[in-house]
């Protein structure tokens, strides 16, 4: 299931990406043997994006063939500021941005103020105004390798993703985020699955911007495999038109403060380590290479 977005993978391959700090990144480059990540996760904050570029240009030398995967917030001190950004108010901040991931050179994923569908957090009006403002910025300034993705989380019960959709010359993937076993394999997944069938309806590939086992961890080893990495493999494999995912090796407790949804951190259970490792040895997946070669097997 093709629909030549740019940067899908040709045919069912899926790119493997994970995050979301520096240091679990670490953890999990080690965990995963030779199958490392090609994706690294990341947010921005436009009122601290110059910490940002002082961080990612360290970051991103530590590992070797990185793309990087962007989760740009559109709210400033917890308030929505799609309406600013529609006017160019904060051009300045995008300019440094873009200008860092021009000279970057790798493919850049943005998942353009993600999860944008939770109820109260963004304008729909505004939010497609701002949407289309910054891609159309990107492109006037050439700025090559982006890709933008439209990313919701709808399992929550929000309103319908519709209004907030910017239209299709303006959206190369969907993305969708999934955390509970709940939001994606049995019967009270009709929300995702109903985003899903909208992503084929508008051609486009789907990438799931961040999944984390939350409420089940990873300590239970087997039972913890089967109760949700199990399902959550197979949910990838039943939806050809998700091409890419990242996975947040965190424990919610010590890392986000959100001790109810346990401990996610694969290196952390021998049994979960082992089984994800084999798993991502099928050959369907993506994983770190040389961006040369990356880009022979996508779509530019």
């Amino acid at each position: 299931m093709d629909y030549k977005a740019k940067f899908e993978p040709r045919g069912t391959k899926v790119i493997h990406g994970a995050g979301q700090s520096l240091e679990m990144f670490r953890e999990y480059w080690q965990a995963v043997e030779d199958r490392k990540p090609i994706i690294y996760m990341t947010y921005i904050k436009i009122q601290k994006l110059d910490k940002w570029l002082k961080k990612i240009k360290k970051e991103v030398k530590e590992f070797p063939n990185l793309i990087l995967q962007i989760g740009l917030n559109f709210r400033v001190e917890s308030k929505d500021k799609t309406k600013e950004i529609a006017a160019g108010k904060y051009d300045k901040e995008f300019d440094k941005l873009l200008q860092f991931i021009k000279k970057f050179e790798n493919p850049v994923f943005i998942r353009i103020g993600y999860e944008f569908d939770k109820s109260g957090k963004y304008d729909a009006k505004n939010f497609v105004k701002a949407w289309r403002h910054f891609v159309n910025k990107y492109r006037k300034e050439k700025v090559l390798n982006i890709a933008n993705v439209w990313c919701a989380c709808p399992y929550k019960g929000t309103a319908s993703v519709e209004p907030y959709y910017p239209g299709d010359e303006y959206v190369d993937w969907f993305g969708i985020d999934v955390f509970a076993v709940k939001n994606f394999a049995n019967n009270s997944a009709q929300q995702t699955e109903k985003f899903l069938k909208l992503s084929e309806e508008h051609r486009k590939p789907v990438m799931v911007g961040e999944s984390s086992p939350a409420r089940t961890g990873v300590d239970k080893g087997q039972k913890s495999w089967n109760e949700w990495f199990k399902p959550y493999f197979k949910w990838i494999e039943d939806h050809p038109n998700i091409k890419a995912f990242c996975y947040i090796n965190w424990d919610w407790s010590k890392d986000w403060k959100q001790p109810e949804w346990l401990n996610g951190r694969i290196h952390e259970n021998k049994i979960v380590r082992k089984n994800f490792v084999k798993e991502l040895s099928q050959r369907r997946y993506i994983h770190n290479q040389k961006i040369k070669d990356f880009l022979e097997n996508v779509y530019s």
